[in-house]
């Protein structure tokens, strides 16, 4: 509905392949190179700006020799946030398969802190069986930077399932495992060497599809001039058409990119006054559309020009198929846009403006922030992200909240709590330190405008968000003082706010020990509905609730409340959410109470794994603790003392770790107590190995190699020998075999 913004939605001109434009230049032989290249995991298209890797690889997706269809993802800055992402990723991938991906979507909003396990893992399930085999294609690649999204992508590379090829263009060498596939054989570089034309292919682009009518001569040297470069060529082609002396100006050329600006000037010129501005003008969009040309240039005509620039090959991508929307070539954009700023300085600003406004009537905020933000109307962008964070956040675009607010002058951030207060937000689940120094800044800074999300006063946001940062953080006094003082302030006692805040309180008064408080705010909570954007916080109120009502011995009543959580969690897909981390503990609780030993330990290892994810020190502890003291029970000594020890960190972190300080003291004390692992002949009493050993431990009972070992753990050689003589002496051996005979003798294999 115009007029109203609503949370960033996919675009869908992202997913649209390039169409390849009539009277282009074959690429014949890098095309049947491609087409030939089947069995690999990776395409890799690497090669500065303007070599025409996305041309290429739409050549590669039209020919008829390529079976395969083409899921294609366009990238742009705005991508470089993981659930966004993953998002457009699924995206593309149906619109070859419509029903791809359902499971992944669903987890993508709470999974931004365990993509692997969540998102990326149930996707390469799905695409495993599937018939027809299909290439991703991620274009662009460069303008990611997420060490997530690379750590993801490598992960999808590792475990490639056999229908899956992909293909990934890039003006620099993504931080990928590139070496390893380079070994394996799985993957096909085409490099800036591999684009330069050929005297050939130059003819066919300068003679055939522009028709200047070039000796060969000149052909050839121009091909050097611009050592073969797609950009240079056109451009300068483009500046050479309307002269009747071809032949003089190819002789002048210097032809290397320190003549861009000469080329577009030259091509500037020849258009007339009116077309001219309309690129200038334009310049500053990403994507563009008649309607949105008209309000920025302020004419009614930007359909015509559209057309004409497309006539007239001047570097003009269109991104669906109607041709209703383009853009820019990137680097004519970033040309254009240096002379608008040379020839018209005072008026970007402007145009930016014009774009802010007709993309916020259209509820387009991702790019109404971004055109407010360049415009320096960061009053207009400050209150758009006011606005609009909050169901952006809770989707899971953390990041994309955290860059919206980075791209404000920080004295515009320090000068609005609720920014702050969002920034804060935005790095809780990574980042704890800077989160508190955000909410420090909140409570220095001044409230502009009243809270969109429902907060009454700074104070009470703030308090909340000190809350959420010492539970995760461990500080339990802090988190309980906070709650309460949120509690406090709160005017609306129906709000959402009333119910995270005991939802906090809660949390905190189960590790104070104090299960009547803990139960009577969480039962609170529980018992209040709150918006789609905090339906995290049933699950996390009923999770804590069933394992307080399973320690006051009301297991009956524990065991209706966890299943009713887990049904919160079935509609919400979060089984693999962070925030299911204490329904997961309480699961673990009620198996173990019911002598499930197995399903214990999976429970306690998956709400250890989630809590990692997302730093919460005292669910972690917790977890460990409780894996320890089965390891005890079944005899597993060495394991549960290495748990009790990454617990004992973990609580050493922590400013008042409550009761799990206690919890680790009786493990400590238990552990000791532990009779010393008997077997025949003679064992060591105890064998006391680092992390590392028991890794390089287990990688001997395998049929590896000492230098295959160093591979695999990706160090030397001499490091793993080093280890290797390390363990022969502590476990009292000389040869490997006897190692691997004595460890499983101790239980330590």
């Amino acid at each position: 509905m115009a007029g109203a913004l609503e949370e960033p939605v996919l675009v869908a001109t992202k997913l649209h392949v390039p169409s390849v434009r009539p009277g282009f230049v074959v690429r014949a032989a890098l095309v049947e190179r491609l087409v030939a290249e089947l069995g690999g995991k990776l395409t890799l298209v690497c090669a500065p700006a303007g070599w025409g890797k996305t041309t290429l690889l739409s050549e590669w997706r039209a020919s008829p020799a390529e079976p395969r269809p083409f899921a294609w993802l366009s990238l742009d800055r705005g991508d470089d946030d993981p659930v966004r992402f993953w998002a457009y990723v699924i995206a593309a991938l149906r619109t070859v398969q419509p029903q791809l991906g359902a499971q992944s979507l669903a987890q993508l909003p709470r999974a931004a802190t365990s993509l692997v396990d969540a998102v990326v893992a149930p996707l390469i399930n799905e695409l495993a069986p599937l018939e027809e085999p299909l290439v991703l294609v991620l274009d662009d690649y460069h303008l990611v930077r997420s060490e997530t999204i690379h750590e993801s992508i490598a992960f999808l590379l590792r475990h490639l399932p056999a229908p899956l090829h992909v293909a990934i263009a890039s003006r620099a060498d993504p931080p990928l495992a590139l070496a390893g596939l380079r070994a394996a054989g799985e993957i096909t570089e085409i490099r800036a060497a591999d684009l330069r034309f050929t005297d050939e292919e130059a003819d066919e682009l300068l003679n055939g599809s522009l028709g200047l009518g070039l000796e060969p001569g000149d052909v050839e040297l121009l091909r050097a001039r611009t050592e073969g470069w797609a950009a240079g060529l056109q451009l300068a082609a483009l500046s050479a058409r309307p002269l009747e002396d071809r032949h003089a100006y190819v002789q002048s050329l210097a032809g290397d990119d320190r003549q861009i600006g000469d080329y577009l000037h030259e091509v500037l010129a020849e258009q007339t006054p009116e077309l001219r501005e309309f690129l200038l003008r334009t310049s500053i969009l990403d994507r563009l559309c008649a309607p949105l040309c008209d309000a920025v240039t302020g004419r009614n005509d930007g359909s015509e020009r559209l057309e004409a620039v497309d006539r007239s090959n001047l570097f003009l991508v269109s991104l669906d198929t109607r041709r209703e929307w383009y853009r820019y070539h990137q680097l004519f954009a970033d040309l254009l846009r240096y002379e608008l700023s040379r020839a018209e300085p005072e008026l970007a600003s402007d145009l930016h403006r014009r774009a802010a406004a007709w993309h916020r009537e259209r509820g387009n905020v991702e790019d109404a922030i971004a055109h407010a933000t360049a415009a320096g109307d960061f009053a207009g962008a400050s209150e758009l992200i006011a606005r609009h964070w909050r169901p952006v956040w809770s989707g899971g675009q953390r990041e994309t909240v955290a860059r919206w607010i980075d791209a404000l002058p920080r004295e515009v951030v320090l000068g609005d709590a609720r920014l702050c207060l969002a920034r804060g937000w935005a790095a809780l689940y990574g980042d704890l330190p800077e989160c508190d120094r955000w909410r420090s800044a909140a409570e220095r800074a001044p409230l502009p405008a009243p809270f969109r999300d429902g907060s009454a006063s700074v104070e009470e946001a703030v308090a909340m968000l000190e809350a959420a940062h010492a539970n995760l953080n461990g500080d339990v006094g802090r988190a309980l003082a906070a709650a309460r003082r949120a509690l406090a302030r709160i005017e609306d006692r129906s709000s959402p706010a009333q119910t995270i805040a005991n939802v906090h309180l809660g949390m905190a008064a189960y590790y104070a020990g104090d299960l009547a408080a803990a139960e009577a705010a969480l039962e609170a909570a529980s018992r209040t509905r709150v918006g789609a954007e905090w339906a995290s916080v049933s699950v996390t109120a009923l999770g804590n609730l069933s394992a307080i009502q399973l320690e006051t011995g009301d297991a009956e009543q524990a065991e209706r409340t966890l299943a009713e959580t887990e049904r919160a969690m079935d509609e919400l897909h979060a089984h693999d959410a962070p925030f299911a981390c204490r329904a997961w503990l309480a699961r673990g609780m009620l198996c173990e109470h019911y002598g499930d030993t197995a399903g214990a330990t999976a429970a306690y290892d998956q709400a250890v794994r989630l809590a990692r994810a997302i730093t919460s020190r005292l669910v972690t502890a917790h977890g460990l603790l409780q894996l320890a003291a089965l390891d005890r029970r079944r005899g597993a000594h060495v394991e549960a003392r290495a748990r009790v020890r990454e617990a004992r960190r973990v609580v050493e972190e922590c400013a008042d770790p409550g009761v799990v300080a206690e919890l680790l003291t009786r493990a400590e004390r238990a552990l000791q107590l532990a009779p010393a692992q008997r077997a025949a002949g003679a064992l060591p009493a105890r064998v006391e190995l680092s992390e590392r050993e028991l890794t390089v431990l287990r990688l001997l009972g395998t049929s590896l190699s000492q230098r295959e070992i160093a591979s695999e753990l990706y160090v030397s050689f001499n490091t793993v020998k080093s280890h290797t003589r390390t363990l022969f002496r502590k476990l009292g051996v000389a040869t490997r075999a006897d190692a691997v005979a004595r460890a499983r003798a101790l239980e330590l294999l």
